[in-house]
């Protein structure tokens, strides 16, 4: 048990910053992508999630709620290019965080699924965020791509976690997500 609680307190700890949308990013290389999603608990917990959700589903859901949530976070990204303006991104980004969290909390397949759905659509945000960060004169679509493959390994890391792991643990998941987005919500 002790392995599973230091897995949860080093997960905290892998993020430098507590918030990743800073804008404070130099390098917008391969290996820039790559790291970015892993400069913030608000990526981790919100990719986790969608990993640990679809684990949970089984099936279909285990490719297919990592996939929706991809496809539309570069939906969002496409909305940025687009130079559509979306108000409030950082307080969508930390209700995501707390929607996550109840969805993660719910044990309930068929519901799950619904909810899910529901739900997704805030990785449009986080797609947007992300976009929003990258400087016009550089690889963007290396730089996004590259953080779109390392969220899918997040997202699959999720899933393997919430298999190897009990009720406790999906208990204090749900409950790292809640706080967290109650903490970004109170500082957006």
């Amino acid at each position: 048990m002790r392995i599973k609680n230091g897995l949860i307190a080093a997960l905290c700890l892998v993020s430098p910053s507590l918030y990743a949308h800073t804008g404070e990013h130099i390098d917008y290389s391969l290996s820039s992508g790559l790291l970015h999603p892993l400069t913030g608990i608000d990526h981790l917990l919100v990719l986790m999630a969608v990993g640990w959700l679809a684990a949970k589903q089984g099936g279909k859901a285990v490719l297919a709620f990592p996939a929706v949530f991809l496809a539309l976070m570069a939906a969002g990204a496409l909305l940025y290019v687009y130079a559509l303006q979306i108000p409030f991104v950082e307080a969508l980004i930390a209700l995501s965080l707390m929607a996550f969290g109840v969805l993660v909390a719910i044990n309930q397949k068929y519901h799950s699924t619904i909810l899910f759905l529901g739900v997704s659509f805030f990785a449009v945000f986080h797609g947007y965020a992300h976009a929003a960060e990258i400087p016009t004169d550089v690889g963007a679509l290396m730089y996004f791509s590259s953080l779109m493959l390392m969220s899918l390994a997040i997202c699959l890391t999720g899933g393997i976690l919430a298999l190897q792991t009990g009720k406790r643990i999906n208990t204090l998941f749900s409950l790292a997500c809640l706080s967290s987005g109650l903490y970004y919500l109170a500082a957006a």
